[in-house]
């Protein structure tokens, strides 16, 4: 995206990414392939305000911006659920939020519309308001404590909770890692060891898949 562009990953039990854009011309831009929610706001050209959720996303694709436009917003770690609202139907799309006299409407609890550096005391409120939840025993297995349940019951409530499968977490997890390397000019097949795919081909397929890029690509243009 050629923009001004920055994000930041806080030490935060709920936040994955803040992230913010301002985009310098009318042009497209890729986006990855994430298990996260995205909770985004945007100040139009001409000044009107927009707000939206979009869903995790097993594919790439392709957004618009225009020029002045100025976009910021939080991708939400895979185990905060927003209750009422289902990630699997949300899965790879969006659902526009009302923003009214300064407000933004998000589960029938209109909140103060924020500002980029108002982002952690937003999403702060929400969780008092009990707007946003965390899934504590998705978040233990998540991050590999699964003493306790079956393989069953972790494959439902991982499900139930993310919209993926916890073998589509991972598969997203490691294209991740793979596509980090290889931004630092570590060859493709170095990572596809170390991030565990079968080979090198299987590295590519991944990448094509999530990133829309190929690794010579994302070595090329780093």
């Amino acid at each position: 995206m050629e923009s001004m562009y920055e994000e930041h990953h806080p030490d935060s039990s709920i936040v994955e990414c803040v992230w913010q854009g301002q985009a310098t011309k009318d042009e497209r831009y890729l986006v990855p392939a994430v298990e996260y929610w995205d909770l985004w706001f945007a100040r139009e050209p001409t000044g009107e305000l927009l707000a939206g959720l979009s869903g995790p996303t097993l594919g790439h694709r392709w957004l618009s911006s225009k020029i002045g436009e100025h976009s910021w917003g939080v991708q939400l770690k895979a185990h905060v659920v927003l209750p009422g609202v289902s990630k699997q139907l949300l899965l790879g799309g969006e659902q526009q939020l009302v923003v009214e006299a300064g407000h933004v409407t998000i589960a029938r609890n209109a909140v103060p519309f924020p500002e980029f550096e108002d982002l952690g005391a937003f999403t702060d409120r929400l969780l008092e308001l009990d707007v946003l939840r965390c899934d504590d025993e998705v978040r233990r297995m998540l991050s590999g404590d699964e003493a306790g349940y079956s393989e069953r019951h972790r494959q439902r409530r991982v499900r139930a909770a993310t919209g993926l499968t916890r073998k589509q977490i991972d598969q997203l997890s490691r294209a991740r890692e793979a596509f980090g390397l290889l931004l630092q000019g570590i060859p493709p097949i170095e990572c596809a060891a170390r991030c565990g795919f079968a080979d090198q081909a299987h590295l590519t397929r991944s990448l094509r898949a999530f990133y829309g890029e190929t690794p010579a690509r994302v070595l090329s243009g780093r």
